[in-house]
């Protein structure tokens, strides 16, 4: 399927909703540290066959993609369905994001049920250009979100053991491939019912399990009220963190910090700054695995999602941002969407697409010096180049050479 605009879904008078930036201390940092960080120097040296320096050439440096991770949670069985709607659903995931994650059809009991549209999904996501999908989740250890048989186990843990690695095995193998990472443990801090059977140390035999049937992908833990909840749980924030360090002391092969961000109320940036920095500590890759802002006041919502993407983007560990949805008619909780049901766009699509697609991306245009070069900071991603009528793809950082006739 190839790329197209929604101009359906552009609503420009929803900036008008949004106040002027304010001149906060904290902005001003995390607009420096972007620019520190998620750019780099790009340049273009254009020849003429004679390897002579080409002054005076048109060059134009066109970002097609980014580096950093915006997604979203799709429904898999919604993506490869048919009607306005799903047609509607898959433009709009091609036109907004470069990554993905299956809300609900990797999870242990929805994939015993449906082994047929994960994968299905998955391929069309990779056929369309979208390759960074996450694996959510392996498992969940709540009995409230295993299969049903499994509680019928809970006196017999080597049986208990065994249909959890049989679990994973299965999984892992039949998506080999098609996943970047993986939620391997999921919200362990209030679903732990597994693990006080099993103990603490099976933990690592999953992510070892995982690891073994598929070396490629990324393996996360993933859990809510990090950053959420006005950043107050400790509670929860301290057995993320012990958590973290429990399975990285033996061994397993942890590979991401997988942060969600279900949030009900504003928490302050500068929180979640030093929330984020608490967790930079292990120097693994941090991920905004779930964000979604729920209110009924759409103002205060674009605002936060502004507020939010600014202090992701400028995290040096930080390197996506997943929103948990983004139509009201597939998403958890409708009132946090971008588009209405109607697809009309609301003031926080309005920003997502202003930050992801506008303000932090590069297109630039210029020309070559008497050395025959071109150069621009610009965004780390994967860039069209164009210069004297000569097209060729690049990343940012590097440098170009283009010979000219």
């Amino acid at each position: 399927m190839r790329r197209v605009s929604l101009p359906f879904l552009l609503c420009p008078a929803a900036v008008l909703l949004l106040p002027p930036l304010a001149a906060q201390p904290w902005r001003e940092a995390a607009e420096a540290r972007i620019e520190r960080i998620r750019k780099a120097e790009l340049t273009v040296q254009v020849t003429r066959a004679d390897g002579k320096p080409a002054a005076g050439v048109p060059v134009r440096v066109r970002m097609t993609g980014h580096a950093f991770g915006w997604g979203t949670a799709i429904a898999g069985r919604f993506l490869l369905g048919k009607g306005p709607d799903s047609e509607k659903y898959r433009r709009a995931i091609l036109d907004n994001f470069n990554m993905a994650v299956l809300e609900n059809d990797l999870k242990w009991p929805q994939w015993e049920r449906d082994r047929e549209t994960p994968p299905a999904a998955l391929r069309w996501l990779h056929a369309n250009g979208i390759t960074r999908v996450r694996g959510h989740n392996l498992v969940w250890p709540g009995w409230r979100w295993l299969p049903r048989d499994l509680k019928a186990l809970a006196g017999d843990p080597a049986a208990l053991r065994r249909r959890a690695l049989d679990h994973i095995r299965d999984e892992v193998t039949a998506t080999r491939g098609l996943l970047e990472d993986w939620d391997v443990v999921n919200e362990p801090y209030t679903n732990h019912d597994l693990i006080d059977i099993l103990g603490r140390e099976e933990m690592t035999a999953w992510y070892e399990q995982a690891k073994e049937y598929d070396p490629k992908p990324v393996l996360y833990l993933n859990d809510f009220n990090i950053l959420a909840a006005g950043g107050r749980d400790a509670a929860h924030q301290k057995h993320f963190y012990e958590t973290l360090r429990f399975l990285l002391d033996r061994g397993a092969p942890l590979g991401g910090v997988g942060i969600q961000g279900h949030f009900r109320e504003v928490t302050p940036p500068e929180k979640m700054l030093e929330i984020l920095d608490m967790f930079a500590e292990f120097h693994l890759p941090i991920r905004i695995t779930e964000f979604d802002f729920e209110t009924d006041d759409e103002q205060l919502q674009a605002e936060f999602t502004r507020d939010f993407l600014t202090v992701c983007f400028s995290h040096p560990s930080v390197d996506a941002v997943l929103m948990w949805g983004f139509w009201e008619g597939r998403h958890w909780r409708p009132k946090a969407a971008m588009l209405r049901k109607d697809w009309s766009a609301k003031p926080n699509y309005e920003v997502w697409r202003e930050l992801a697609h506008r303000r932090w991306r590069t297109d630039a245009e210029g020309a070559t010096g008497s050395g025959g070069e071109y150069s621009v900071r610009a965004f780390r991603g994967e860039y069209e180049i164009t210069a004297g009528g000569k097209t060729v793809r690049a990343r940012c950082p590097g440098v170009v050479r283009i010979v000219l006739p």
